[in-house]
């Protein structure tokens, strides 16, 4: 367990920059923080190669050193839920925007990884609670990472990953 996280939610304080997933599931559930297997094993490679390449936005390539949330903080697998995502009417619920707002309320940067978390963050930034500058990317799941194109193996896929993630930064 990382200190202060619950399933759905790594509290950094003094932290400029978080990541936004889509929510947790079996593996959050039973190790207490977001991200806990194959997502966050590419979200460490992510980390070492944004901190390597932007240091300036990207300070430290552990983890802990970012606010680490979902769009949904509910936990969702099959075996429980029936599924392994909300609707996105669920995540644009005023009540779930509201937690997610006071959530990410003091950085700078969010990077929003996954469809429904794309969803919130753009919800978030167009109803103005949102300050931040957002970034959008592919959720970081073993299946998501799979499918970008222009890698052969998951290092590559994740330098193509960053590489769209930095183009966002630097244009905006």
């Amino acid at each position: 367990m990382i200190d202060g996280s619950t399933p759905h939610r790594q509290p950094c304080p003094g932290a400029r920059t978080g990541f936004v997933f889509i929510c947790p599931g079996r593996h959050e559930a039973s190790r207490g923080y977001p991200c806990a297997a194959g997502t966050g094993a590419n979200l460490n490679r992510v980390l070492a190669v944004l901190h390597a390449r932007r240091p300036d936005r990207f300070a430290s390539a552990d983890r802990r050193a970012y606010v680490i949330t979902n769009a949904w903080q509910a936990v969702e697998y099959p075996a429980l839920t029936g599924r392994s995502v909300p609707t996105e009417a669920e995540v644009l619920a005023p009540a779930n925007l509201a937690r997610l707002a006071a959530e990410v309320e003091t950085l700078d940067l969010v990077v929003a990884c996954g469809a429904q978390a794309q969803a919130a963050v753009r919800a978030l930034t167009a109803t103005g609670r949102l300050q931040a500058h957002a970034a959008f990317g592919r959720h970081l799941s073993q299946r998501a990472v799979n499918m970008i194109p222009g890698g052969a193996d998951t290092p590559s896929r994740i330098e193509r990953w960053c590489d769209d993630l930095i183009a966002q930064l630097d244009a905006g």
